[in-house]
């Protein structure tokens, strides 16, 4: 994504002003296979800022600087990564119907669906084993008061960027998100907030406004917080921003979930950008429903028209700095990555020759292509996997996993799609964090190599 020459003009103003300030202060995995204190400020629509895709902002050299937040465009930076792992099921671990209060401690929260501590050594084996990217999936409603504040808890704060700065400090891209914050409710229990639908129809206006506020106020305690960090440190808004409870999907209410987590989505690309410091630039990733586009290249349900203005080749949401990057997470071909039962040919193999799973393959690239790539518009897969199961003859499927990894990502890797394994600890586990060992090594060697 790049921007007109009208607004590099004020871009370049501004980073020569800054730089004469004394600055004061400072995923479980969900599978889809087709499946502030402040208000919004009003920013000009897609139509009115159309995103030039000619000139670049770039530094002299084309390389990363830990000083400059603007020293890249996005799609430059998005080229600088390698393999990345997600510490998943960890810091944004949390329980059905438990309350802000009764976690005493955040090392309590961390291990609560079975991870243990994440320790400074734990992330430098990550980089040595030739992985640069680490996304930091955190859940914060357990440790966020009440309304209109919603102070986030400061020894929660404290802890969040005592991990970031174990990747940053490596010299390692930290991606830093709100995961399970999303409204989910069952028998007898209830947890998160976060909603795009009400189970009676369209949320109000009300119900509207109060969830900007909410989120745009963790986002400007995030923001804060993290406003000196480099560009090493990346925000992604919402993990995959959807209604749990809804099933019945319509063109309404895809229309309706989109429109409003465009709203969302406006109100933390202005209020990261009214933070200052290095935020006022940093770079932001931004997901669609699901963190998916689905896997329908004619766009029946609109997915794809509700997320990118495909007649303009920009995102329908606007960031005047031009740093946005769309956050995807596909799990596919579905049958072999994660459907729930493993007792079928198509969960044990991965077989180009079937139609079913080439066809999957292909669709899903060209759904890449067609509506991002062709637009310049950088993309992370920020999530992706293989279940561990057992093969017919009781051994590991490494093998076949291993044939899925070096085709799925050497394509993402031919359309400029970094990949960020995701790694729950359970099913979708690759590393031994308390030993530090790879389980699956043949695996990891496969990914690493792609991206080397």
């Amino acid at each position: 994504m790049k921007i007109r020459k009208y607004y590099k003009k004020i871009f370049f103003i501004l980073i020569l002003f800054s730089f004469g300030l004394v600055l004061t202060g400072c995923a479980t995995g969900e599978t889809q296979a087709y499946p502030p204190d402040q208000e919004s400020a009003a920013s000009p629509q897609p139509e009115d800022n159309p995103q030039d895709t000619n000139t670049p902002e770039t530094s002299p050299t084309g390389e990363l600087s830990k000083e400059n937040i603007g020293s890249l465009s996005s799609m430059e930076l998005v080229s600088k990564m390698k393999a990345g792992w997600n510490l998943g099921n960890t810091l944004d671990s949390h329980w059905n119907a438990r309350v802000w209060g009764t976690i005493n401690a955040p090392g309590d929260q961390e291990k609560l669906w079975g991870n243990p501590v994440t320790t400074k050594e734990m992330i430098d084996f990550i980089k040595e084993s030739g992985f640069n990217v680490v996304r930091i999936p955190v859940t914060w409603y357990i440790f966020t008061g009440p309304g209109p504040d919603y102070l986030i808890d400061e020894q929660w704060m404290d802890r969040v960027q005592e991990v970031v700065d174990y990747v940053i400090d490596n010299e390692m891209f930290a991606i830093l998100n709100i995961h399970h914050d999303d409204y989910r409710s069952g028998n007898g229990w209830e947890c998160g907030w976060l909603k795009l639908y009400g189970r009676d129809g369209p949320l109000t206006e009300d119900e509207k406004a109060e969830m900007l506020h909410r989120f745009g106020r963790l986002w400007k305690q995030i923001s804060e917080r993290f406003k000196d960090y480099s560009e090493y440190l990346l925000f992604d808004g919402i993990n995959e921003p959807h209604t749990s409870f809804l099933h019945n999907y319509t063109n309404e209410t895809w229309v309706e979930q989109s429109g409003f987590l465009n709203e969302l989505l406006q109100v933390f690309i202005d209020t990261v950008r009214a933070s200052g410091g290095k935020n006022t630039s940093r770079h932001l990733m931004v997901a669609p429903y699901f963190a998916s586009v689905g896997m329908d290249p004619n766009d029946k349900e609109g997915r794809i028209a509700n997320f990118v203005d495909n007649d303009n080749g920009t995102l329908w949401i606007n960031d005047p700095q031009n740093r946005l990057i769309v956050s995807l997470h596909y799990y596919e071909p579905w049958g072999f990555v994660t459907a729930p039962d493993d007792s079928q040919w198509f969960s044990w193999y991965f077989d180009l020759d079937v139609g079913s799973v080439s066809h999957n393959m292909n669709v899903l690239f060209q759904i890449l292509e067609q509506n991002f790539i062709t637009h310049g518009l950088p993309v992370i897969m920020g999530e992706t996997g293989a279940l561990n199961r057992k093969m017919p003859d009781g051994g590991s499927n490494e093998a076949e996993r291993v044939k899925w990894a070096e085709y799925f990502f050497t394509k993402l890797k031919e359309l400029g799609i970094p990949v960020v394994i995701w790694d729950d600890g359970g099913q979708f586990q690759l590393l031994d964090r308390s030993n530090r060992v790879w389980l699956w090594p043949d695996f990891i060697s496969a990914f690493v190599n792609v991206y080397d």
